[in-house]
């Protein structure tokens, strides 16, 4: 250890380095080979109590504390600081005694000056965890990872002013049994609160707590819609971009897949009007190895369908009557009828990509009529009849399951709406 003795010149040399040590007297510097620690002692004559405010010069007792500092050229820094305790001159003040603290350097009960406790809390909002501790060691600082983690759970909530664009999510604590939803600001995708549940009172709540919102971006759940209805009547209300493109895929897959049979091999578009197909209609696409995605893998739920088509006609060519397939575990009897039936997976599959929806033009009458108390489907089937509509009731219940609550997916044993794909 080398011990230097700092003379007024090269004080103003480690003011220019360490300009958040001003104020101080600056009495020597070491040099511990890893490491640089700086003895200084306040220059002032009294401080303030920080119970009642009031200054004092009587002192109490002195002590050196130890703070870390700021690196400089890479290794670490140590300032040693002579503080004085005083005694304080209010009678009745709770505090007796109080240790002065220095201006941009200290702070009660830390063991890190200000400076570097900035920094760490910059790295920990940024990367935290064990990424911010090998970060901060590049720094040349040592930390540990529960303490960057500390240092974040210790900051303040920020203050958020006037949200434009609000942007709604959920997420999920234990997935498909506990979710909250995630409000922020689509502004600089700052998260402004996190909500217990998915509800639309909460929602509503959140949007009453922070008004001016002009316009939501949510995803397609019924209780966002009713939320931000009454939370924000005079927002927009507009798709998130991820919704956006899933359903553009979803469509484009279903097209892709009631068109396979016109489209061509590579090797095969450069041949003559004489070899295309005659004008008809679209046979469904017989070869293996159809309904795949784009990177040319079959889709899970095909190779799903075709299992279970084999399955059902190896039991059905084995003398084992459809009631009984459908007794076993596994697809229901609805499922086993249709699947014997059916002399190819591929006629399922495209008839399972030609599902009827609801119309956007009658998509309120049903929804209007639910919020009213109204549940049954067969019901709101037949009010949409009687608007002009020819779809089945199949498609009512498929436009209606997305409103459901959480805790009703869960189906109990023997319900009564039928046997579900297991």
């Amino acid at each position: 250890m080398v011990v230097y003795r700092v003379t007024d010149g090269e004080a103003r040399v480690l003011y220019l380095l360490f300009p958040h040590l001003r104020g101080l007297h600056l009495d020597q510097a070491e040099n511990l080979g890893g490491s640089v620690r700086i003895v200084a002692r306040p220059a002032a004559e009294t401080a303030a109590c920080h119970g009642c405010g009031m200054f004092s010069g009587r002192v109490h007792a002195r002590y050196l504390r130890r703070l870390r500092d700021l690196a400089c050229g890479g290794r670490p820094v140590t300032a040693g600081l002579e503080v004085r305790r005083f005694w304080c001159p209010t009678a009745g003040c709770e505090v007796r005694t109080f240790a002065e603290q220095a201006d941009r350097l200290t702070q009660r009960h830390q063991q890190r000056t200000a400076g570097l406790r900035g920094v760490l809390e910059a790295v920990a909002l940024a990367v935290a965890g064990r990424a911010g501790t090998r970060l901060a060691a590049v720094l040349g600082v040592l930390v540990s990872r529960c303490t960057l983690i500390r240092l974040v759970r210790r900051l303040p909530a920020p203050e958020f002013g006037l949200v434009t664009v609000l942007g709604v999510d959920d997420f999920a604590r234990r997935r498909g049994q506990s979710c909250g939803t995630i409000p922020g600001n689509m502004d600089d995708h700052a998260v402004i609160g996190l909500l217990d549940d998915r509800e639309a009172a909460s929602l509503a709540g959140c949007l009453k707590a922070h008004p001016g919102a002009k316009v939501i971006c949510r995803d397609r759940a019924g209780a966002y819609a009713s939320g931000a209805r009454e939370g924000a009547p005079d927002a927009q209300q507009v798709a998130d971009r991820f919704h956006q493109w899933q359903n553009l895929g979803e469509a484009v897959e279903k097209v892709v897949i009631a068109c396979r049979g016109d489209l061509r091999e590579p090797g095969t578009a450069a041949q003559g009007a004489e070899d295309a197909p005659p004008a008809g209609p679209v046979a469904p696409p017989q070869e293996p190895g159809g309904f795949r995605d784009a990177c040319g893998r079959e889709r899970a739920v095909v190779t799903r369908h075709r299992e279970r088509h084999a399955a059902v006609h190896a039991l059905l060519r084995r003398g084992l009557p459809a009631a009984a397939i459908g007794r076993e575990p596994g697809p229901g009897r609805h499922t086993v009828d249709r699947f014997a039936s059916a002399a190819s997976i591929e006629a399922i599959l495209l008839k399972s990509a030609h599902r009827a929806a609801v119309p956007d033009p009658f998509k309120p009458c049903p929804g209007q009529r639910r919020n009213a108390g109204v549940t049954n489907t067969a019901v709101l089937h037949a009010g949409l009849q009687t608007r002009g509509w020819e779809g089945s009731v199949q498609a009512v219940r498929r436009y209606l399951r997305q409103f459901r609550p959480a805790a009703a997916g869960a189906r109990q044993p023997g319900h009564a709406s039928g046997a579900q794909l297991r």
